[in-house]
């Protein structure tokens, strides 16, 4: 299957008034899917959000794989590996005046550029993986494993890789109701990221409820 779109814009449509925010403009989405005979296999490839990249409210330039495989009817794993990019990226030592986000209370992070830079294409990129198993009709349980790498700080506004590794259990109360427990542990590798930039690590636990209708 190929699939092929126009997008409204980034983040921001193109018809907000306001500021003009770089991702106001028409961008590109282009995948294209294989799926075995068997339907064990199923491989998804995607470039989202493709125009010029200029730095934005998140116009991010998303470049993705996702790989699916059915061991049988209780095992199942999925991978996904991205990278992400926007261009002409303000230093952390630029500050915003001058920018569309002047003055707004929560502007997109900036990037740690190299020495002497003033503006930089600021990257980031990841893979995750699930393995999932199913041990009863109404039960599942996840395990996740996660590492992330800022490279320039931009995406989470500390320049480090991250490692995450998480449990979680998925439980159908009804066919319409699933309740959904998890407890993930999440270490910056390169410096402390986590509660302000004091700490390296962090541990999660979370819970939601899917309620269909």
């Amino acid at each position: 299957m190929v699939q092929i779109g126009i997008l409204d814009g980034t983040e921001v449509a193109i018809w907000e008034p306001g500021k003009a925010d770089p991702g106001k403009q028409p961008s590109l989405e282009a995948c294209v899917r294989w799926t075995s005979d068997s339907a064990h296999d199923n491989v998804y490839i995607c470039a989202d959000g493709i125009n010029n990249g200029t730095w934005g409210y998140n116009n991010l330039q998303w470049y993705g794989f996702t790989y699916y495989h059915k061991f049988n009817d209780n095992w199942h794993i999925s991978w996904e590996a991205w990278h992400i990019h926007q261009n002409n990226v303000p230093d952390v030592s630029q500050g915003y005046v001058g920018t569309p986000f002047d003055g707004m209370r929560n502007p997109p992070f900036e990037a740690v550029c190299n020495f002497g830079q003033t503006k930089c294409t600021a990257q980031e990129w990841s893979t995750v993986a699930y393995l999932n198993y199913k041990f009863s009709p109404m039960d599942n349980v996840s395990w996740r494993l996660e590492y992330f790498d800022d490279m320039n700080g931009q995406r989470t506004g500390f320049q480090t890789r991250y490692v995450n590794y998480a449990v979680g259990w998925q439980h159908w109360l009804s066919p319409s109701v699933t309740l959904r427990p998890e407890i993930a542990h999440y270490t910056s590798l390169d410096k402390d990221a986590f509660d302000n930039g004091k700490k390296d690590h962090l541990t999660v636990v979370a819970a939601d409820i899917i309620w269909r209708f």
